[in-house]
Protein backbone atom coordinates (compact mmCIF):
# COMPACT_ATOMS: atom_id res chain seq x y z
CA UNK A 1 0.00 0.00 0.00
CA UNK A 2 2.79 2.38 0.92
CA UNK A 3 4.70 1.98 -2.38
CA UNK A 4 1.49 2.72 -4.31
CA UNK A 5 0.83 5.82 -2.20
CA UNK A 6 4.42 6.97 -2.74
CA UNK A 7 4.08 6.48 -6.52
CA UNK A 8 0.86 8.53 -6.57
CA UNK A 9 2.53 11.32 -4.60
CA UNK A 10 5.53 11.31 -6.92
CA UNK A 11 3.24 11.46 -9.97
CA UNK A 12 1.29 14.37 -8.47
CA UNK A 13 4.55 16.20 -7.69
CA UNK A 14 5.79 15.65 -11.25
CA UNK A 15 2.54 16.94 -12.75
CA UNK A 16 2.62 19.96 -10.45
CA UNK A 17 6.22 20.68 -11.38
CA UNK A 18 5.35 20.74 -15.08
CA UNK A 19 2.49 23.21 -14.57
CA UNK A 20 3.04 26.91 -15.20
CA UNK A 21 1.47 29.39 -12.79
CA UNK A 22 1.00 32.32 -15.15
CA UNK A 23 2.33 35.74 -14.17
CA UNK A 24 1.70 38.90 -16.20
CA UNK A 25 2.24 42.55 -15.34
CA UNK A 26 1.55 45.59 -17.53
CA UNK A 27 2.16 49.33 -17.34
CA UNK A 28 2.19 52.27 -19.72
CA UNK A 29 5.19 54.04 -21.19
CA UNK A 30 4.81 57.52 -22.61
CA UNK A 31 2.30 60.27 -21.95
CA UNK A 32 -0.77 60.82 -24.13
CA UNK A 33 0.26 58.29 -26.83
CA UNK A 34 1.30 55.45 -24.54
CA UNK A 35 2.81 52.09 -25.30
CA UNK A 36 1.95 49.14 -23.07
CA UNK A 37 4.97 47.32 -21.68
CA UNK A 38 4.95 44.29 -19.45
CA UNK A 39 6.60 41.18 -18.11
CA UNK A 40 5.47 37.56 -18.02
CA UNK A 41 6.73 34.08 -17.31
CA UNK A 42 5.03 32.76 -20.43
CA UNK A 43 7.66 31.31 -22.79
CA UNK A 44 9.40 33.38 -25.44
CA UNK A 45 7.53 33.37 -28.73
CA UNK A 46 4.07 33.51 -27.16
CA UNK A 47 1.86 35.98 -29.03
CA UNK A 48 -0.33 38.22 -26.89
CA UNK A 49 -3.22 40.53 -27.73
CA UNK A 50 -3.16 43.87 -25.91
CA UNK A 51 -6.43 45.81 -25.79
CA UNK A 52 -7.03 49.38 -24.58
CA UNK A 53 -10.55 50.62 -23.84
CA UNK A 54 -12.30 53.72 -22.56
CA UNK A 55 -16.09 53.50 -22.58
CA UNK A 56 -16.63 57.24 -22.15
CA UNK A 57 -14.73 57.92 -25.40
CA UNK A 58 -16.09 54.86 -27.23
CA UNK A 59 -12.41 54.03 -27.64
CA UNK A 60 -11.03 50.56 -28.30
CA UNK A 61 -7.71 49.69 -29.87
CA UNK A 62 -5.69 46.48 -30.10
CA UNK A 63 -2.14 45.53 -30.92
CA UNK A 64 -0.26 42.24 -30.98
CA UNK A 65 2.85 41.69 -28.88
CA UNK A 66 5.38 38.86 -28.80
CA UNK A 67 7.07 37.69 -25.62
CA UNK A 68 10.85 38.11 -25.84
CA UNK A 69 13.09 37.40 -22.86
CA UNK A 70 10.08 37.55 -20.58
CA UNK A 71 8.99 40.98 -21.80
CA UNK A 72 6.46 42.37 -24.28
CA UNK A 73 5.55 45.73 -25.80
CA UNK A 74 2.49 46.96 -27.74
CA UNK A 75 1.60 50.31 -29.24
CA UNK A 76 2.00 53.21 -29.04
CA UNK A 77 -1.76 53.86 -28.94
CA UNK A 78 -3.50 57.02 -30.11
CA UNK A 79 -6.91 58.22 -31.22
CA UNK A 80 -6.37 58.23 -35.00
CA UNK A 81 -2.96 59.81 -34.60
CA UNK A 82 -3.93 62.36 -31.95
CA UNK A 83 -3.36 62.04 -28.20
CA UNK A 84 -5.80 59.92 -26.19
CA UNK A 85 -8.45 61.82 -24.26
CA UNK A 86 -7.57 62.25 -20.57
CA UNK A 87 -9.20 59.76 -18.21
CA UNK A 88 -9.10 56.18 -16.98
CA UNK A 89 -8.40 53.41 -19.50
CA UNK A 90 -8.48 49.65 -19.10
CA UNK A 91 -5.71 47.37 -20.33
CA UNK A 92 -6.32 43.74 -21.17
CA UNK A 93 -3.43 41.41 -22.02
CA UNK A 94 -4.59 38.03 -23.28
CA UNK A 95 -2.92 34.89 -24.59
CA UNK A 96 -5.06 33.31 -27.34
CA UNK A 97 -5.57 29.54 -27.52
CA UNK A 98 -2.52 27.29 -27.68
CA UNK A 99 -3.22 26.14 -31.24
CA UNK A 100 -2.56 29.73 -32.38
CA UNK A 101 0.80 29.79 -30.59
CA UNK A 102 4.17 28.64 -32.02
CA UNK A 103 4.58 24.84 -31.62
CA UNK A 104 7.87 25.45 -29.79
CA UNK A 105 5.86 26.86 -26.85
CA UNK A 106 3.57 23.84 -26.50
CA UNK A 107 5.89 21.80 -24.24
CA UNK A 108 5.65 24.66 -21.70
CA UNK A 109 1.99 25.68 -22.02
CA UNK A 110 0.52 22.35 -23.12
CA UNK A 111 -1.02 21.49 -26.49
CA UNK A 112 -4.36 22.89 -25.28
CA UNK A 113 -2.93 25.27 -22.70
CA UNK A 114 -3.59 22.53 -20.13
CA UNK A 115 -0.29 23.23 -18.31
CA UNK A 116 -1.38 26.80 -17.51
CA UNK A 117 -2.72 27.42 -14.02
CA UNK A 118 -3.38 30.22 -11.55
CA UNK A 119 -5.89 33.08 -11.20
CA UNK A 120 -4.88 34.58 -14.57
CA UNK A 121 -6.03 31.48 -16.48
CA UNK A 122 -9.47 30.34 -17.55
CA UNK A 123 -11.19 27.85 -19.83
CA UNK A 124 -11.60 28.99 -23.41
CA UNK A 125 -14.91 28.67 -25.23
CA UNK A 126 -12.85 27.11 -28.03
CA UNK A 127 -11.42 24.46 -25.69
CA UNK A 128 -8.30 24.33 -23.55
CA UNK A 129 -7.04 27.11 -21.28
CA UNK A 130 -5.97 30.67 -21.98
CA UNK A 131 -4.45 33.46 -19.92
CA UNK A 132 -5.72 36.99 -19.36
CA UNK A 133 -4.61 39.93 -17.24
CA UNK A 134 -6.45 43.23 -16.74
CA UNK A 135 -5.61 46.54 -15.09
CA UNK A 136 -6.35 50.27 -15.47
CA UNK A 137 -4.24 53.38 -15.96
CA UNK A 138 -4.77 57.12 -16.16
CA UNK A 139 -3.96 59.32 -19.14
CA UNK A 140 -3.33 63.03 -18.62
CA UNK A 141 -2.72 65.05 -15.47
CA UNK A 142 -6.07 66.84 -15.46
CA UNK A 143 -9.66 65.69 -15.17
CA UNK A 144 -11.47 63.81 -17.90
CA UNK A 145 -13.07 66.16 -20.44
CA UNK A 146 -16.75 65.51 -21.09
CA UNK A 147 -16.65 67.57 -24.30
CA UNK A 148 -13.67 65.62 -25.64
CA UNK A 149 -15.35 62.32 -24.77
CA UNK A 150 -18.59 63.43 -26.48
CA UNK A 151 -16.66 64.47 -29.58
CA UNK A 152 -14.83 61.13 -29.64
CA UNK A 153 -18.11 59.20 -29.33
CA UNK A 154 -19.67 61.25 -32.12
CA UNK A 155 -16.66 60.62 -34.37
CA UNK A 156 -16.80 56.91 -33.55
CA UNK A 157 -20.45 56.80 -34.67
CA UNK A 158 -19.58 58.62 -37.91
CA UNK A 159 -16.76 56.16 -38.57
CA UNK A 160 -19.03 53.17 -37.94
CA UNK A 161 -21.67 54.62 -40.27
CA UNK A 162 -19.11 55.24 -43.03
CA UNK A 163 -17.78 51.70 -42.60
CA UNK A 164 -21.33 50.31 -42.87
CA UNK A 165 -22.06 52.23 -46.06
CA UNK A 166 -18.83 51.03 -47.66
CA UNK A 167 -19.52 47.45 -46.55
CA UNK A 168 -22.98 47.62 -48.16
CA UNK A 169 -21.42 48.79 -51.44
CA UNK A 170 -18.84 46.01 -51.34
CA UNK A 171 -21.42 43.32 -50.54
CA UNK A 172 -23.79 44.45 -53.28
CA UNK A 173 -20.98 44.72 -55.84
CA UNK A 174 -19.98 41.15 -55.01
CA UNK A 175 -23.58 39.95 -55.31
CA UNK A 176 -23.95 41.88 -58.58
CA UNK A 177 -20.85 40.22 -59.99
CA UNK A 178 -22.10 36.76 -59.04
CA UNK A 179 -25.50 37.47 -60.59
CA UNK A 180 -23.83 38.73 -63.78
CA UNK A 181 -21.83 35.51 -64.12
CA UNK A 182 -25.05 33.52 -63.88
CA UNK A 183 -26.81 35.84 -66.35
CA UNK A 184 -29.37 36.79 -63.68
CA UNK A 185 -30.94 40.20 -63.15
CA UNK A 186 -29.76 42.18 -60.15
CA UNK A 187 -31.08 45.42 -58.64
CA UNK A 188 -28.03 47.09 -57.09
CA UNK A 189 -29.96 50.03 -55.61
CA UNK A 190 -32.46 47.72 -53.91
CA UNK A 191 -29.63 45.63 -52.46
CA UNK A 192 -27.76 48.72 -51.26
CA UNK A 193 -30.67 50.55 -49.64
CA UNK A 194 -31.91 47.37 -47.97
CA UNK A 195 -28.46 46.85 -46.51
CA UNK A 196 -28.27 50.48 -45.34
CA UNK A 197 -31.67 50.15 -43.67
CA UNK A 198 -30.39 47.17 -41.70
CA UNK A 199 -27.69 49.24 -39.99
CA UNK A 200 -27.78 48.78 -36.23
CA UNK A 201 -30.04 45.72 -36.38
CA UNK A 202 -28.89 42.53 -34.65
Amino acid sequence: MKPILLAVMLLFTTLNASALKVKITAATEGADKPAVVGTTNLPDGIELMVTLRRKESAFMAQDKAKVTQGKFRAGPFSQKGVPLNPGIYSISVSMPIASMQPPATWPTIGNDGDKLEGPLTKKSSFGGRVAEYSTTFKIGDGKASGSQDNAARAQSEKDKHAWWLQSCKDICKLAQGMASKKGAAFDFDRCYYKCVADEGKK
